[in-house]
């Protein structure tokens, strides 16, 4: 049995008070719609709206893609001409991009299987293509491959030899800093316009550590992006990856919230119990918990009872989601400095320990604070010392990604 976890009443007050314009923007959030929701779209273009804010809130939340496709299918000609024409040259932007970052996807993973790397894409064409049927429809900007942290630095080599190059430039120390503590490499080609982030894990050690490396690689699931056959992680690990990921950057886009509602509605077959014993054992549950309240606040997702129960009984989920409904709808994200981002990522621990190790990541330097001084390897302590100064001097969530 299912059941849709009612919107809390800060969320449908957050919603309402955010105008016509954030309700059609929730209402296009998917990947297709019902006659309720085309009847919806009709009736919110049919009063008056601000467009510009409405292509504004699109792009904030990488919604663009979808918002021109459902509008273009259901009311064409109720969208303002200098406004459907921009939709369209953004749609058509977003498009031909994802369509070569997909093949330079198929090329890499071919690449790396032909030299024994193990490899898989996280996020980006394939969960484009498995959510929504078109990997025009869901925005993104660069390609995130996951990699055996035993064949990272054969991967590495690789996209060197490819014509990559590291970003920022880093001494081999610097990545053997970042091979410890974080969970990516990035790495750029064509004057940005190719974007590789190259994963060992799904986030950094202090940050979370959602399932152990041999189980999540044990448990990949036979996949097709285009004519090639791929692995990609299965469903349960997906999932909590996205919540981990969405929690980490304060929800502060749609398109991650639709995405956690597209993979609830199309895999029938989650194992509920399976995830949530895994994600409360490792620390990760409330993370979870707040991914699928959003996705039930904001997108009317329908979760099984036992899970409905689950994350309604947990008073911090309900707090959490009603922090990210509150900054939602404005159309720049909105900086919640570093008391802010530190209070939140607290909140969504449950264990001491796991906020013990929160904090201990926030003093963990990452590329950007190695990448302004070299250290030889006895001196790499004074990174960790760098860190909080360089944090408080630039401030805002940004600089904790």
């Amino acid at each position: 049995m299912s059941a849709t976890l009612k919107a809390s009443d800060f969320a449908a007050k957050g919603i309402a008070a955010a105008g016509a314009e954030a309700a059609l923007l929730l209402t296009c959030a998917r990947a297709s719609l019902d006659e309720v929701q085309q009847t919806r779209i009709q009736e919110l273009v049919s009063g008056s709206l601000d467009w510009e804010l409405v292509l504004q809130l699109a792009d904030r939340h990488g919604l663009q893609p979808l918002l021109h496709s459902h509008l273009n299918v259901v009311c064409p000609d109720a969208v303002p001409h200098q406004q459907r024409q921009q939709l369209r040259v953004a749609f058509q932007r977003v498009s031909a991009l994802n369509i070569l970052l997909t093949h330079e996807l198929q090329k890499l993973l071919g690449l790396f299987a032909d030299n024994e790397v193990r490899a898989v894409p996280y996020k980006g064409p394939a969960l484009a293509l498995e959510l929504y049927g078109n990997v025009a429809l869901r925005q993104f900007s660069d390609l995130d491959i996951l990699v055996h942290p035993g064949d990272v630095l054969r991967a590495r080599d690789l996209l060197l030899a490819e014509g990559y190059a590291q970003l920022p430039p880093l001494t081999d120390d610097q990545q053997a800093v970042l091979l410890r503590t974080q969970c990516n490499l990035p790495f750029t080609r064509d004057r940005n316009r190719m974007i590789v982030e190259l994963h060992w894990t799904v986030s950094a050690p202090a940050f979370a550590r959602p399932f152990e490396t041999d189980d999540f690689w044990s448990r990949l699931l036979d996949a097709k992006l285009g004519t090639a056959a791929i692995k990609v992680p299965a469903t349960e690990d997906l999932l909590l990856a996205l919540c981990i990921h969405g929690s980490k950057h304060l929800w502060e886009r749609l398109a991650w919230v639709c995405d956690i509602a597209g993979l609830i509605a199309t895999q029938t077959d989650l194992k509920w119990q399976e995830l949530i014993s895994r994600a409360h054992s490792s620390g990760s549950e409330r993370m979870l918990f707040l991914g699928l309240r959003l996705a039930a606040d904001l997108l009317e997702a329908s979760l099984p009872r036992q899970v409905h129960d689950a994350v309604n009984a947990d008073t911090s989920v309900a707090a959490l989601a009603q922090d990210v409904v509150r900054d939602l709808f404005t159309p720049a994200l909105t900086r919640t400095g570093i008391s802010g981002y530190f209070r939140f990522q607290l909140r969504a621990r449950r264990r001491l320990r796991d906020k013990l190790n929160y904090l201990r990541f926030t003093f963990t330097p990452n590329e950007e604070d190695l990448v302004r001084l070299k250290l030889p390897p006895a001196l790499n302590f004074i990174y960790y010392l760098m860190r909080p100064v360089r944090l408080v001097v630039t401030g805002g969530p940004s600089h904790f990604h």
